[in-house]
């Protein structure tokens, strides 16, 4: 294996599938879900496009594998802001900055996986969780958690699939004060 001069640290060489699935990412973030093909992928990837669909599958299973599970909600550092603002903000500026969006790929995910049941099972297993942890909720069912996903999903379904909130409709500071405020209301519903 190669080495970095002077250090002696191996290098560890990155499998195919790493590479892949990096390009991948790059190409998904750049171009979107529907304008990336597999072909896209295995050209900048140096590879085959039979390969690609050997080492991850269909394009949706490529896609699911190279993204992440869900993005940070709550990353946003507006400590002033109520924790459904920044949710929404996450959300918000990603779609000005044309980022990927788990929340609005989710449900395609989810049909487009070779088997739906297991596919929603393990998004639900993957999601819920990790908002209920975002809020501090313990109680059993989750059930406040499930209705912030369901908030979540239809707000990035209604900015990024139908465009049904466009940043002429309405201004990013209200979008996110006024949906911001229905997610508060149901993480406060539970204190």
């Amino acid at each position: 294996m190669p080495e970095f001069l002077g250090s002696g640290a191996d290098v560890v060489e990155p499998s195919t599938r790493e590479i892949i699935l990096d390009t991948a990412r790059t190409l998904f973030a750049e171009r979107g879900f529907s304008g990336t093909t597999i072909r896209d992928v295995a050209e900048a990837a140096g590879v085959s496009p039979a390969l690609v669909m050997k080492l991850t599958g269909s394009k949706a299973q490529l896609f699911q594998a190279a993204a992440p599970d869900a993005p940070g909600l709550a990353e946003v550092e507006r400590p002033d802001e109520s924790m459904g603002c920044r949710m929404v903000r996450a959300l918000v500026e990603r779609r000005d900055m044309g980022d990927y969006e788990f929340w609005a790929m989710a449900p395609f995910l989810v049909q487009e996986a070779p088997d739906p049941e297991v596919a929603r099972q393990k998004m639900v297993t993957r999601v819920v969780p990790r908002i209920a942890a975002t809020i501090g909720e313990q109680s059993e069912g989750l059930v406040r958690s499930r209705i912030i996903v369901t908030l979540l999903l239809g707000l990035a379904g209604g900015l990024r699939t139908f465009e049904v909130l466009t940043a002429d409709d309405v201004g990013n500071e209200e979008l996110i004060e006024t949906y911001g405020g229905l997610i508060q209301e149901v993480i406060d519903s539970g204190r």
